[in-house]
């Protein structure tokens, strides 16, 4: 073909859409935005004429008119979470978390230019860390929690220690290989006066419905976040801070948001982010409930049909993540893909006692997409059976 065609395009789309609505989706970072189930299908939420306009900074205070609408709906999104979280400040106008993520971090003083944060083979997420956004965007010196017993956790008292010795500017918690809670407490009650930001991504969702640690009560300043994880909403970012009337980081955050980092914030998700809220609240009140459950029931399943599911003597998983050591079976590149060719989706990933990055010798598992699709604790125990028939 020598260039694309209109109905080439579409076809492509076309099979992507029969192609993954097909599969197993297991992939951690991503769902299905909530309004897209049948009982809450509602296309106009995402798809509307907001996509096509500009918003440029508050609103109310906006550099563009013919912004009314979008003004009512940004507003009643930003109060809508501060009031969930008894917060201080929301912003709904990063289009990522790794956005927020960068808006927040180049907010925060510099006095000793250190930042402490969770390393890359422990679950740490790349904008965290030397490799990404906190060395090579913001110049950053970056230290790593040192790791627990349960390696999938932090050692407090290490951590306390390399705390007191290298005096950051702030840390950071929160993980993409995410499978316990933070010592966010342990952390605050030892040193009061420094700022904790917590980086929500993956467990926005348990956090938002209460079956996972709440951050911002035990001491986090800031919580970070991504919108379309284990919250059920549309690709976005948010920032909250939970008591900052004095304005300590207010206005720092609200200026690397706009004009420091974005213009147009992508109007059209705004609608789809407060009803994903909304249903929630209100319909879906079970949801992060019935994700750790599963995910859970879907560790020990797998546990039980021979695989070497990761943290097994501490429980497995408090999340939505399961993370399963397969260097037995050729690693986690070479296992992906084999289930990928079965219709079942997930990714490889780097484990705390690799190496190297670069040969992962684990796969990551989320069950939220799933579970949001209606499946239950048996469907996963029939998943991991199909993964013994596939893999062993």
């Amino acid at each position: 073909m020598d260039k694309p065609t209109v109905d080439w395009i579409k076809d492509v789309v076309s099979r992507q859409n029969e192609w993954r609505s097909s599969c197993v989706n297991l992939i951690a970072s991503e769902n299905i935005m909530v309004t897209e189930l049948p009982k809450f299908e509602s296309p106009e939420l995402y798809y509307n004429d907001f996509m096509h306009r500009y918003a440029e900074g508050e609103p109310y205070k906006r550099y563009y008119n013919g912004t009314k609408y979008a003004d009512e709906l940004e507003v009643e999104a930003i109060e809508y979470f501060k009031k969930k979280f008894d917060a201080s400040y929301a912003d709904v106008r990063p289009i990522s978390g790794a956005v927020a993520n960068i808006a927040v971090f180049s907010a925060m003083p510099r006095i000793t230019n250190i930042v402490v944060t969770n390393s890359l083979p422990s679950g740490g997420h790349i904008t965290h860390n030397k490799m990404g956004t906190m060395t090579r965007l913001i110049g950053r010196n970056v230290y790593n929690f040192p790791t627990g017993e349960n390696p999938f956790t932090t050692d407090v008292d290490k951590a306390i220690k390399l705390i007191r010795k290298m005096n950051p500017d702030f840390v950071v918690f929160g993980k993409s290989m995410f499978l316990f809670r933070e010592p966010v407490k342990e952390i605050h009650d030892a040193f009061p006066d420094l700022t904790i930001v917590y980086d929500a991504a993956h467990v926005f969702g348990l956090v938002y419905q209460g079956v996972f640690q709440q951050p911002l009560k035990e001491g986090a300043n800031i919580m970070t976040s991504s919108t379309h994880k284990t919250f059920p909403g549309p690709q976005g970012g948010l920032i909250i801070l939970k008591n900052d009337e004095l304005g300590i980081y207010e206005k720092s955050i609200k200026t690397q948001v706009f004009p420091g980092i974005l213009s147009n914030h992508h109007l059209h998700r705004i609608p789809a982010l407060l009803a994903a809220a909304v249903i929630l609240d209100t319909e879906l009140t079970d949801y992060a409930k019935r994700v750790v459950s599963n995910a859970k029931a879907f560790a020990e399943a797998l546990y039980n049909e021979g695989f070497d599911v990761c943290a097994a003597d501490y429980g497995f998983t408090e999340t939505h993540q399961v993370v399963v050591d397969v260097s037995k079976l050729g690693g986690g590149a070479k296992v992906a893909n084999e289930l990928e060719k079965n219709g079942i989706i997930c990714n490889k990933n780097s484990l705390p006692w690799d190496k190297s990055v670069v040969k992962p010798s684990g796969i990551r598992l989320g069950v939220q997409e799933m579970t949001l699709k209606g499946w239950t604790k048996d469907d996963f125990i029939e998943l991991a059976k199909k993964f013994k028939n596939i893999l062993i």
